[in-house]
This record gives structure tokens, sequence and C-alpha cells, in this order.
């Protein structure tokens, strides 16, 4: 299994999907391979709640992820992790495992994007399966080093337009 985190969400309106894009972590001492990074297309509400529980946005009444969350922990129960484990595509399949008051582990199916939901909420890890990852995946060329030269170039990029250009 690889550790990603959410890299960005990409929303989108009307029949045209969103896409939740996700990031290998670079291992310490890792060699100088670029990371992979996966996306996964999702209607645009499941990739707004996603966005929610990055954000930690509260709205004034839970939504369903909200209330899985707070069933969960009122149970004595913790979500221990989601994992990507599978894709045909351009289905992606998701499990999220759960650890009961007695420590063991139990894994129930989900959407990739309500999985990811929960996982913003609890800040449980992200995993993918290497498989997964190795069929579905692409390459990552966004690094932290990069990112400020981007948001420059981007700057420069958004003062030079003008409504004529559009």
């Amino acid at each position: 299994m690889i550790r990603v985190d959410i890299e960005t969400i990409i929303m989108a309106a009307g029949p045209v999907p969103s896409i939740i894009v996700l990031r290998e972590r670079g291992a310490e001492g890792a060699s100088d391979a670029p990371l992979r990074a996966l996306s996964i297309q999702t209607g645009s509400y499941e990739a707004a709640a996603v966005g929610r529980g990055v954000d930690g946005t509260e709205g004034s009444r839970p939504i369903t992820h909200d209330l899985m969350v707070d069933v969960i922990k009122s149970l004595g129960g913790k979500l221990e992790r989601v994992e990507i484990d599978r894709v045909d595509a351009p289905i992606f399949y998701a499990s999220v495992v759960l650890e009961n008051a007695d420590g063991e582990e139990r894994h129930i199916d989900a959407r990739p994007s309500d999985a990811l939901a929960l996982a913003v909420r609890t800040n449980a890890p992200i995993y993918v399966e290497d498989d997964v990852m190795n069929r579905a995946g692409n390459i990552s060329y966004r690094t932290e080093e990069n990112e400020e030269e981007e948001l420059e170039r981007f700057d420069k990029f958004a003062r030079s337009v003008s409504p004529d250009d559009f």
C-alpha cells in the first residue's frame, strides 16, 4: 500500500465530473524518482463534501459524513485508515477500515469519495494499493520547491490577461 495525500480537488459543474487528485507521499531517504498521482472522478456534491472536510468547514447542521463520524465515535470505534484497493476503469473501489472498541478491524466497502470525506474529517491516513497506482496513476510533477514559482507564473499570466483575450 502507498500512503497518499489529497493534492487538489477540481470542482466542476453540470455533466462534467469533478476530480480528486491523490499524490504519493515522498519517503525520507527515497530516490529522486518523481512521485505518482491518482486522479479519481466524482460528482460535484461528493467533491464538495471532501473539500468541506479538508477546509474544516462546519455547517449549521451535520451532513452525512459528519453524522457517520459521530456515530463511529459514539459506538467506541475509530476510523483507522482508508484504502483505495481496486480499479475497474473508470470505477475505483475503496474500503473504510474501522477499529471497534475491542481493537478488531472491520473493512467496510465504500465509494472512494465517501471514504475520503470520512478520512479528512478524522485525520485518518489514506492508502492506495500498489496495483491501482501502477495501473491508473501518473507522474506528479508538482513539488514543494516549484509551488512558489508556479504561483508567480500564474500571477504574471493573470496580470497580462485582458477581457479581449476571451
